[in-house]
């Protein structure tokens, strides 16, 4: 919160970042044994950063009827969803409707990596791991260049920070080269230009109320003058036309409550009172909370499991939800209209 209402706008979150990377290599302390899932997830983007090692990725989720590419403009980040799904049911869902999303708008194969590596957020943030971050960035430029993508989408709202601040932090031009959009950017600019439109493909017999779980990625982590968060917020308060009823959470924007494990650390009774907390929040919101982070999602449909009371919440990522709800306006009509 920090980030949020600092008066002096210390980033808390760079100290807290520069002082794991001093525990490590000043202090020679080991941090290994607070990290969520015994370090599982992190151990693999650190051998990914090697060189010579490169994945074999299954891309059997990719949905009939997409047309994807190893070579194009566009470029959909998958990020580390196929590596959760060992231990996470159902997160091939949030790759396939962003995918599809992306072909239904566009005419050109969308670039799916089979080798895609991670961007190195949790080792970045988590882990205070300077090295290893930059091996990743470098293997991750290197074929973006190969591939000559020049937008790049993702659903994770990690893997948009990181590309989108980080990266530029120690590439001076990688957002000269790069144009980094998060769905929600690509699906509010495609709305805004009119090449798509918000239809229901089912009637609703009552109104559906939804929430929205901002992360702490695409909130108070990114700079003031982005304005997703708006964005998104325009795109639900059309879906009241649809039959839906969007509210806000009592903590949303910059003030949004986080689900407590950011980098996949420490997971415990305190980061899970602050789930339960934000829960609480969208029982008394809606029906369904819509998120735009798969860790957020993970972690808040974890607690269900454990706890009843919020059980019946329905948690669905961006693209799950909008996936149903997007009609791509044709050229000719286009065209009418606009005469």
């Amino acid at each position: 919160m920090c980030l949020a209402i600092c008066p002096e706008e210390i980033n808390f979150a760079d100290l807290v970042r520069m002082a794991r990377y001093k525990m490590r290599h000043s202090y020679n302390q080991n941090i290994d044994e607070s990290i969520a899932h015994k370090g599982i997830y992190t151990t693999i983007s650190e051998i990914i950063s090697r060189p010579y090692i490169n994945p074999d990725r299954s891309l059997e989720w990719i949905p009939k009827g997409c047309k994807t590419s190893s070579k194009g403009n566009i470029l959909y980040f998958v990020g580390c969803l196929p590596y959760f799904n060992y231990e996470f049911d159902n997160l091939d869902s949030i790759a396939k409707s962003t995918l599809q999303i992306l072909c239904k708008v566009e005419k050109e194969p969308i670039v799916v990596f089979k080798d895609e590596i991670c961007c190195g957020h949790d080792i970045y943030w988590g882990q205070g791991k300077l090295k290893t971050f930059i091996k990743l960035a470098k293997k991750n430029i290197e074929m973006f260049e190969k591939a000559g993508v020049f937008t790049i989408v993702t659903a994770c709202a990690e893997c948009y920070r990181t590309f989108k601040i980080d990266y530029q932090k120690i590439f001076e031009d990688f957002n000269e080269k790069f144009e980094v959009k998060h769905i929600i950017e690509y699906i509010y600019e495609m709305w805004k230009e009119g090449k798509i439109e918000f239809i229901n493909t089912s009637k609703l017999e009552e109104q559906i109320p939804f929430t929205y779980h901002d992360p702490c990625r695409l909130s108070r982590f990114l700079p003031k003058e982005n304005n997703i968060t708006e964005s998104v917020r325009e795109i639900f308060k059309e879906f009241n036309k649809l039959g839906y009823n969007f509210n806000e959470m009592e903590h949303n924007k910059s003030n949004s409550l986080c689900c407590g494990v950011n980098s996949w650390m420490n997971c415990n009774e305190k980061s899970k009172a602050l789930r339960y907390k934000r829960m609480l929040e969208a029982k008394s919101a809606g029906t369904v909370m819509v998120t735009s982070c798969p860790k957020c999602r993970i972690h808040l449909s974890c607690l269900q499991n454990d706890i009843e009371e919020i059980s019946s919440i329905e948690i669905l990522d961006f693209s799950e939800f909008l996936i149903n709800h997007i009609k791509v306006i044709e050229s000719n009509r286009k065209s009418e209209e606009q005469k």
